[in-house]
This record gives C-alpha cells, sequence and structure tokens, in this order.
C-alpha cells in the first residue's frame, strides 16, 4: 500500500493545482491594467516617415492608431490641435491650442483601428506641434474628457513659391 506520507504530499499537489485552477476561472476574462493606446503612423502606415516640412495648405497624411484594452466598449474621441513650443499638454492637462479636425472611433476590448488622417495647416508656421489628444465618453455624465493619452508631431509650415 501506499505510505501515508506520500498520500499527504499527492493530497497537497492536487489541493494546490485545484486552488490554481479555480483562481484562472475566476480571473479569466477580467483585464488586471486596463489601458488604451494612442500611435501616430507617418504616410505609409509606418513609425518614422514622417513629414518634416509642408507648405501652407498642403494635405498632410497620417494614420492614427488606437487601440482598447479596458476590458469594456469604449468611444474615443481625437483632437487634432496646432500648438507650438510654449503649448502646454502632459497627462493630466489637454492642450489649449486650437482644433484642426475631430476623429472618433467606438471599440470593442482588445480591438484597435487604424485611422486615416487628412489635414491642413492653413498658414506658414515656425516649429508648429501637431498634437492628437485623446479623449473617452463618459456615459455617466453624457460628456468626452480627456484621457491624458496624446501624440505629436513637429512640422515646418512654408509658404509656396510664387514663380
Amino acid at each position: 500500500m501506499i505510505d501515508d506520507e506520500v498520500k499527504a504530499v499527492v493530497l497537497a499537489i492536487i489541493i494546490v493545482a485545484g486552488v490554481f485552477a479555480v483562481a484562472q476561472l475566476a480571473t479569466s476574462g477580467r483585464v488586471v491594467e486596463p489601458f488604451s493606446a494612442l500611435g501616430l503612423l507617418g504616410p505609409e502606415k509606418k513609425i518614422g516617415d514622417y513629414p518634416k516640412e509642408v507648405l501652407a495648405n498642403q494635405t498632410i497624411n497620417l494614420y492614427l492608431f488606437v487601440d482598447n484594452h479596458e476590458g469594456r466598449v469604449m468611444y474615443y474621441v481625437i483632437y487634432a490641435k496646432l500648438g507650438n513650443k510654449s503649448t502646454v499638454i502632459n497627462e493630466n492637462v489637454s492642450a489649449s491650442a486650437p482644433i484642426l479636425d475631430t476623429y472618433e472611433v467606438i471599440l470593442p476590448h482588445g480591438e484597435n483601428a487604424t485611422i486615416p488622417v487628412s489635414i491642413k495647416i492653413p498658414k506658414p508656421y515656425t516649429n508648429a506641434r501637431l498634437i492628437f489628444e485623446m479623449w473617452v465618453y463618459d456615459p455617466e455624465n453624457r460628456s468626452v474628457s480627456y484621457y491624458g493619452r496624446w501624440v505629436q508631431l513637429w512640422l515646418n509650415v512654408t509658404s509656396p513659391q510664387i514663380p
């Protein structure tokens, strides 16, 4: 027959494995660290091929990448703003700058979207700061609030040459 000590060790292993299995079942589907991501891609949908200089009123083609890992459906609003080197923005403060355009997307948990952006800066500008801010819809307040995610692109906007 099997020794009592062996039985106790086998029983302990079964209990530990059972507790681990129940813990996995209880936490499956739960998002431990929810987050949303915002990225800026260049005209070829790649990181790093961004324009550095454009003409005033020239269309700038970029892409926004939005990723939802919040554990629920999210309604995102992305504001494109035009700032400069003195424009303050961080995870707590949205940029106090004019809005050039607005982009909206609804994403289920675990999904992402790549949104085409076609934007123009109407006049010449040295060290223009093209800012994209992520805002989210709050169903309790029925309004959007700044979510602390943002990306930027520095540009010089020049005047078209007159022949």
